[in-house]
């Protein structure tokens, strides 16, 4: 795996992250209080502030920085998907518990994500220290 590789899956995944946080906001069966992965507003920012995160890092990292950004992208995930595991409501700041479907994207976009960050991060020839 090289770091090309993980700017393209962070630049991807910034783009489904701020699509489906726009998609959130209407009715459609993937997101929304209804959907598949259950969210209400503040999720879906959230989506999409993550997004657009993820965007400034394949678009504004390089080499041994991009790897980085990727790896703390990851963690990122991985403490919100322990955190929402244990508080669904994320301490009452949503109006609808987070479900399964979305304890799985969590936990799946986190540790994948670590996995390209430190591919990438080996890739520049740095240590793989996540």
């Amino acid at each position: 795996m090289n770091a090309s590789f993980a700017k393209s899956y962070i630049t991807v995944i910034g783009v489904v992250l701020i699509v489906g946080g726009i998609l959130g906001f209407t009715n459609n069966p993937l997101f929304g209080t209804d959907g598949l992965f259950a969210t209400d507003a503040l999720h879906n920012i959230v989506h999409a502030a993550t997004g657009a995160v993820a965007l400034a890092i394949g678009f504004g990292q390089r080499g041994d920085s991009l790897a980085r950004g990727v790896i703390g992208f990851g963690w990122l995930y991985m403490v919100l998907f322990v955190v929402l595991l244990v508080f669904p409501t994320l301490f009452a700041l949503l109006s609808v518990e987070v479900n399964v479907a979305d304890h799985f994207l969590h936990a799946g976009l986190g540790v994948v994500t670590l996995l390209v960050g430190l591919g990438a991060r080996r890739a520049v020839g740095s240590p793989v220290v996540a």
